[in-house]
């Protein structure tokens, strides 16, 4: 079971907020299931802390995120009017449309043809612009971003609700890129403006640049924060932010306690023998539930205080498999099945914690949370 606590995402807000000034709106990234944390328990959290817009990936998280019962914008960063049939565009435009989702258009083409489905329904058609600075993914280029924005913004039927730009390197030590990225896009938001092109909001900060570049967010219309609402961070270990609260705890409950002799063999292969008589507990969690199998005989799980047992890091043994890992419980004293172990910490100084299993494993936090699987069950706990 995954614990989600609301009370840390409330708190990582005032945190963000805290940065930016309350004055400036928060478009909350919630793609890929709200970084794994579940779109169901996070996204009651951010209406009630008036979040003001949230977003996604794709068309169909738009759609999920509706059919929750969420009522404000959704930007949707994805490119869902690109690479299809003219069939298939139209048909997005009218699940865009819809949905009264903002899509993220990089030509006048697309745009157009989502004003078309959108009168059709009687509807506005709601856009933004991305504008490559820098990251050499998706948008618009520099050169014709003035042009293009102008030409979406002059579209009776269009509203252009945003233009905005994402930093490539924000969580490096080194932030010269971002500033020139940034340089970029104040130069083009100068630009739109002195000939009065009719754009609602210019927005470029992320998660890395709301702690680390406030120029990114003064003077500009809202702030994009990703895994930094869920309290991880991928900046620079010095720079991290303390008032940053994990929000997820990974939880289970030993399916089995067992004592073997010395010379026994443990897990798949039989990568590692027991030196001495040992106690060996089974999680029933595995690399079909996000645990990686790249964690085998190289990782710890927390024992929390049961029975006056003081909490203890007890080391995973052998193979992690698709469904079980399997603890070394030799030295942990009293312990029977059924106790509660933690599989992923919410402290981020814990050897389990999100932070220290992405190092670990050479990754981001992202794909630690992303890839905890749909078993898991996601519980929204009040307090942290």
């Amino acid at each position: 079971m995954a614990q989600i606590g609301a009370e840390a995402i409330r708190r990582n807000l005032l945190a963000i907020r805290g940065r930016t000034g309350e004055g400036i709106p928060v478009c909350a990234a919630v793609k890929a299931d709200a970084y794994g944390h579940g779109l169901g328990v996070v996204l009651p959290v951010l209406a009630e802390a008036g979040v003001e817009q949230v977003a996604v990936a794709n068309l169909d998280e738009a759609t999920n995120v509706r059919e929750l019962g969420w009522h404000r914008p959704i930007l949707c960063f994805g490119a869902p009017l690109a690479g299809a049939s003219e069939r298939e565009v139209r048909e997005r435009c009218r699940q865009a449309a819809a949905g009264d989702v903002w899509v993220t258009v990089s030509s006048a083409e697309e745009a157009r043809t989502l004003a078309e489905e959108a009168a059709r329904l009687h509807r506005a058609a709601h856009v933004e612009v991305k504008v490559d600075t820098g990251m050499g993914r998706m948008g618009v280029s520099c050169e014709e971003a003035v042009e293009t924005i102008a030409d979406l913004a002059h579209c009776s039927t269009l509203i252009v609700e945003g233009v905005y730009t994402h930093f490539a390197t924000a969580d490096e030590a080194d932030l010269t890129f971002a500033r020139e990225q940034l340089s970029r896009f104040i130069a083009l938001r100068d630009e739109l403006q002195r000939r009065q092109v009719p754009v609602r909001a210019f927005h470029a900060a992320n998660s890395a640049a709301i702690f680390r570049l406030p120029e990114a967010c003064r003077g500009f219309d809202v702030v994009r924060p990703g895994i930094c609402l869920y309290g991880y961070w991928d900046g620079p270990a010095g720079e991290r932010p303390a008032e940053l609260v994990p929000a997820m705890r990974v939880v289970a409950a030993l399916a089995a306690v067992r004592r073997v002799p010395a010379g026994h063999r443990v897990g798949y292969g039989g990568t590692v023998t027991t030196s001495r008589p040992s106690v060996l507990g089974v999680v029933p969690i595995g690399y079909a539930d996000g645990y990686r199998r790249l964690l085998s005989n190289d990782a710890a799980m927390t024992l929390p205080a049961v029975r006056g047992r003081t909490p203890r890091s007890v080391p995973v043994v052998g193979r992690v498999s698709m469904d079980q890992t399997i603890l070394d419980l030799t030295a942990a004293g009293d312990v029977r099945p059924g106790d509660p172990v933690v599989v992923i910490d919410d402290d981020p100084a814990a050897p389990n914690s999100v932070e220290a299993i992405a190092r670990k494993l050479g990754t981001i936090t992202y794909e630690i949370t992303c890839l905890i699987g749909q078993r898991v069950r996601r519980v929204s706990v009040p307090g942290q």
